[in-house]
Formats: structure tokens, sequence, C-alpha cells
């Protein structure tokens, strides 16, 4: 390959890398214990009216799995819409990585079946009321004086 066509392929390259920089996921742990994390991606977040979509992960402290599919992950990414007056969420597409932090390889793509997208209410206590606290919570306290 001639020079000038070597230092073109390099600078489209470092381009690309910066462009995807600013699509990076930027995760804030929200709930945590011995056995799981629980983060939210921050650059996900998008509202529109009174519904938010956003992006969480689930890192385990032990790799997780099926005993009859033989799949082994160590977290989860999923996708997520919350209604916030009445307090209903709707899972999304997850995929289970080998890594923890959302790295490795995807090992499995779980894709709800429309019945199991249905909105269904939070209930108390549960990291699902975490995603909401998050998602709905922090927009109320941001709009008060």
């Amino acid at each position: 390959m001639m020079p000038a066509m070597k230092r073109t392929l390099l600078i489209a390259l470092l381009a690309g890398c910066a462009a995807t920089d600013g699509l990076a996921a930027q995760w804030s742990e929200i709930r945590s214990n011995d056995s799981a994390r629980l983060s939210v991606d921050t650059a996900s977040v998008k509202r529109k009216g009174d519904q938010v979509s956003l992006t969480y992960r689930l890192d385990f402290a032990k790799p997780q799995g099926d005993v009859y599919t033989q799949v082994k992950y160590t977290s989860i990414v999923t996708a997520v819409t919350l209604r916030c007056k009445p307090r209903t969420l709707s899972l999304g597409t997850s995929e289970l990585y080998s890594g923890r932090g959302g790295s490795g390889v995807v090992v499995a793509t779980a894709i709800p079946k429309p019945k199991e997208r249905a909105f269904t209410a939070i209930e108390k206590g549960t990291s699902d009321e975490d995603l909401w606290r998050h998602a709905c919570e922090k927009k109320a306290a941001a709009g008060k004086p």
C-alpha cells in the first residue's frame, strides 16, 4: 500500500473511533449487594412525556446459567420502558454477556414476545422500583426550585 493511502486509512480509522466514542455507554450504579450490581446507562435515557426508555445492566458476582442449555453469563444488558405516573414497566431485548460489565461475548439474546412486553406494575422494594426511581423521581426532583 502506498504511504498516502496508509495515512488516509489511518486518519479514517481514527475518525471512526472518535465518532463512536460519543456513543459510549455511561454507566451509573443504582443498586448493589454481594450477588449483583444494577447500573443504568445515563446516555441511553430518553424521555417522551411521562414515559422513559433506558438501558440497564446487571452484573453478577458469580456466573449465572441454565443447566439444560449450558449458557453461562455474568452480565445482562436490557432495554426497558417505564411509565412514571402509573408506575409500570415494559421489558425489551436483553443481551447476555460472558464477561462482567457487558463485556466479552454475547452468549444469548432474549427478545420478549409481544405478551411479555406488556406494561406491568412495579413491585415495591425491587430492582424495578430502583429503575423507576432513577428514571421518574430524578425528573421530578430536578424540576423543584
